[in-house]
C-alpha cells in the first residue's frame, strides 16, 4: 500500500518498501512528454496505450503522424464525456428520456399486440386459406421463434450501427412484413411473413430493454422496466379486445386486422425516426473520436475512444454474440434457472393467448367478441403487476445497501407463488357449471405473477451481468420464446386429451417447483455470482462507470504523462489513491490494468528523481 501527498511544488511518494523522496513536478532531461498543441476539447485527456492496446487499435487513414510513441506504447487523446454532459445517455434531460422511452415502448406494444391479433383472427384465416388448426397455429409459433433467434445477433448489430439505426430499420421491416399477411394467399406466405415479422419485432423486446439500461442507472431502472413489461403483456390482452370486432365483421375479418396494424405503424414510423436518439455510450464516443480526428488539427496524439480498442471485428462479434447466450445458459446457473422459470411462464402465457378462444367458445359458449373481451383479464393482470412493481421498488431502495441486487427479489418471490396459485384457480374453474368469472380471475393472477417475474428477469440479469447484460437477456429471451412457440402447438392437443382443467394443473405443479428459484437466488445469489467470472467482474465495472459519471469523471486523466496531472488538474497520485479505495483487489479487469500502468509511471519518475 502506498501513501501519496501533494504539495505546491513537489510530489512526495512513500511506499512501504521505499523511503519517501521528493519528485520534481518537471520531468528531468531525456524523458519526453507529449507535445500538447492547442487546448483539448472538453472531456478529452492525454493518455497512453499499452503494447497490447496499441496493437488492437484500429488503423485510421487520417492519422498520418502516428502519435507519440515510447517504450510502453503510444500516446493518445482519450475521448470521454464531460462531467454531467448531456451527450452522455445517463444525463439526457428527463424530457428526452421520456420521449425515447415512449417511442421505444410503443414499438414493444405493437409487437405484443401482433401475437394476440393473429390468434383472434385465426378462425377466418383458416377458413379462407383452407388450414387445419395445427397449420394455422404454426404462424404464432414461428412468430415466437423469430423472437427467439434474432436477439442472438442484435448485440453486434447495435454495437456496429448503434441502437438508433438498429431500432429504425427493425421498425421499418416489422411494418413492411405485415404485407405478407395482408396480401398472402397460402400458408407458406403467412409462415415466412410471421417468422420475419417476429425477427424484426424482437427489437421491441430485447433492444428496448437495452435502451432503458443505457439511459437509466440501475437504481432508476425499476419503473421504466415495469412500464416496458406492463406494455409488453398488457398490449397482448388489449389487441383482441379491440380487434375481435373486426374479426366479427364478415366484410373485414383477419386481413383487416393486419391492415389496421399496418396503418398504425405507418403513422408511428416518422415519430421513431424523429425522436429516437443513439443511447449506446460506446457508439457515441467512437463517433465523437472519429469526428475529432477529422476536425481537430495541431495534435500529434490520436483522438481515441476506449471502445475502439475493445471493439472487435463484426464477424467475430457476431460469432461471440451467437455463442455467448448459449454458453450463459449452460455455465451460468443464474441465467439457466431464471431462464427456465420465465420460459415456463411464457409457455403458459402463449397457452392463454391461443387457448382462451378454445375455452370460452367451446366450454362457455361465447361469441368471438365475447372472447375478445375476456382478454381484458390480461390487461387487468398487467396493471396489477405494474402496481406491484412500486412496492418492489420501495423494498429495493430500502434494502439495497444491505442485500445488494438481491433486494430486487422480494416481490418476485411472492410472484412465483401467485403464478402457481393462479394456474390452480384457472384449472379448476375452467369447467362447465362454474361461472366464467373464476377462470378470468385465475388468468389475471397468472399475468400479474408472470409480469413481475418477467420484469425481475430483465432487471436482475442486467445488474448481474453489466455490459454482458444483452447476452444474458438474449439467453432468457431465447428460452422463453422457444417455450412460447412450442407450447402453442401443445395447446389444443393438451386441452383435447387432458381437458383444460388437468392440462393447466400440470403447469401449476411445475411452476410451483420453479417458484423456489428467487428464494435460492436471494439466499445464495452472492456466493453463486462470486463463482462467475462474468458477473463478478461486470458488476464491478458497472459500479465504477456510474461512480465516475456521478463524481465528475474521475478517470478523465487516465495515463496522463505530463507532471502527474490529468486534463482536469487531478494529480496522478490522487487518482491512484482514489482508485485503490474504490476498487478492491479482486477487480481484475481494466481497472487494475490502469492502476498498474499508473503505478509504473510513478515508480519511473521516482527513479528519475534519484
Amino acid at each position: 500500500m502506498s501513501h501519496l501527498t501533494s504539495r505546491d511544488s513537489e510530489l512526495t511518494i512513500s511506499f512501504t518498501n521505499l523511503p519517501a523522496v521528493p519528485l520534481p513536478t518537471a520531468l528531468p532531461d531525456g524523458l519526453k512528454t507529449p507535445t500538447r498543441g492547442p487546448p483539448l476539447p472538453p472531456g478529452c485527456s492525454y493518455g497512453r496505450l499499452t503494447r497490447e492496446q496499441a496493437v488492437n487499435l484500429p488503423a485510421d487513414p487520417s492519422d498520418d503522424s502516428g502519435g507519440e510513441k515510447d517504450s510502453t506504447g503510444r500516446s493518445v487523446i482519450w475521448v470521454d464525456f464531460e462531467p454531467n454532459s448531456t451527450e452522455n445517455p445517463f444525463f439526457f434531460s428527463k424530457m428526452r428520456k421520456r420521449a425515447i422511452l415512449t417511442v421505444a415502448i410503443f414499438f414493444t406494444g405493437m409487437t405484443a399486440l401482433n401475437a394476440s391479433a393473429y390468434s383472434i383472427g385465426e378462425q377466418s384465416m383458416s377458413r379462407d386459406l383452407g388450414l387445419n388448426h395445427a397449420a394455422a397455429s404454426s404462424g404464432l409459433a414461428l412468430y415466437a421463434w423469430g423472437f427467439a433467434i434474432a436477439p442472438l445477433a442484435l448485440a453486434p448489430l447495435s454495437e456496429e450501427f448503434g441502437r438508433r439505426w438498429t431500432c429504425i430499420i427493425s421498425v421499418f421491416l416489422f411494418w413492411q412484413c405485415h404485407l405478407f399477411m395482408c396480401l398472402g394467399k397460402n400458408l407458406a406466405t403467412v409462415a415466412v411473413g410471421q417468422l420475419l415479422r417476429g425477427a424484426a419485432g424482437s427489437v421491441g423486446s430485447t433492444l428496448v430493454g437495452g435502451c432503458i439500461s443505457d439511459i437509466y442507472i440501475p437504481s432508476e431502472r425499476g419503473t421504466p422496466m415495469a412500464a416496458f413489461g406492463a406494455v409488453a403483456i398488457g398490449a397482448t390482452g388489449l389487441g383482441p379486445v379491440l380487434l375481435s370486432w373486426v374479426e366479427a365483421n364478415p366484410k373485414l375479418e383477419w386481413r383487416w386486422i393486419q391492415w389496421i396494424q399496418y396503418i398504425i405503424l405507418a403513422a408511428y414510423f416518422p415519430f421513431m425516426c424523429l425522436i429516437m436518439r443513439e443511447t449506446r455510450a460506446t457508439v457515441i464516443l467512437r463517433r465523437k473520436a472519429a469526428k475529432y480526428r477529422k476536425t481537430q488539427t495541431g495534435f500529434t496524439a490520436r483522438f481515441t475512444a476506449r471502445s475502439e480498442i475493445e471493439k472487435v471485428k463484426f464477424s467475430i462479434a457476431l460469432r461471440e454474440s451467437l455463442l455467448r447466450p448459449i454458453t450463459f445458459l449452460v455455465v451460468e446457473p443464474v441465467v439457466t434457472f431464471f431462464s427456465l422459470w420465465v420460459g415456463l411462464c411464457w409457455g403458459v402465457f402463449y397457452i392463454q393467448i391461443s387457448g382462451l378462444p378454445y375455452l370460452y367458445q367451446n366450454i362457455f359458449g361465447f361469441s368471438i367478441t365475447g372472447v375478445g373481451l375476456m382478454y381484458l383479464s390480461m390487461v387487468i393482470g398487467a396493471i396489477l403487476g405494474f402496481l406491484l412493481n412500486y412496492v418492489n421498488e420501495h423494498l429495493y431502495h430500502r434494502h439495497k445497501d444491505k442485500h445488494g441486487v438481491e433486494a430486487r427479489l422480494y416481490i418476485p418471490m411472492a410472484a412465483g407463488v401467485f403464478f402457481a396459485f393462479g394456474c390452480l384457480i384457472f384449472a379448476f374453474t375452467s369447467v362447465p357449471g362454474v361461472h366464467w368469472m373464476g377462470s378470468a380471475v385465475g388468468a389475471a393472477i397468472i399475468i400479474m405473477g408472470m409480469l413481475t417475474i418477467y420484469i425481475c428477469n430483465f432487471t436482475y440479469l442486467s445488474e448481474c451481468y453489466g455490459s454482458y447484460a444483452s447476452s444474458a437477456i438474449a439467453a432468457q429471451s431465447f428460452t422463453r420464446n422457444i417455450f412460447g412457440g412450442a407450447f402453442t402447438f401443445l395447446t389444443q392437443p393438451l386441452f383435447d386429451n387432458l381437458t383444460v382443467r388437468w392440462g393447466t394443473f400440470v403447469f401449476a405443479c411445475i411452476s410451483g417447483g420453479l417458484a423456489v428459484v428467487p428464494f435460492i437466488a436471494y439466499r445464495w445469489g452472492p456466493q453463486i455470482r462470486a463463482r462467475s467470472k462474468y458477473s463478478k467482474q461486470l458488476m464491478a465495472e458497472e459500479a465504477r462507470r456510474i461512480e465516475i459519471e456521478k463524481n465528475g469523471g474521475d478517470d478523465a486523466g487516465d495515463g496522463a504523462l505530463e507532471q502527474g496531472v490529468g486534463c482536469e488538474g487531478t494529480p496522478l497520485s490522487e487518482r491512484v489513491r482514489s482508485r485503490e479505495a474504490a476498487h478492491p483487489p479482486w477487480d481484475d479487469g481494466q481497472v487494475m490494468r490502469t492502476l498498474e500502468m499508473e503505478r509504473d509511471e510513478l515508480e519511473h519518475r521516482q527513479q528519475a528523481g534519484h
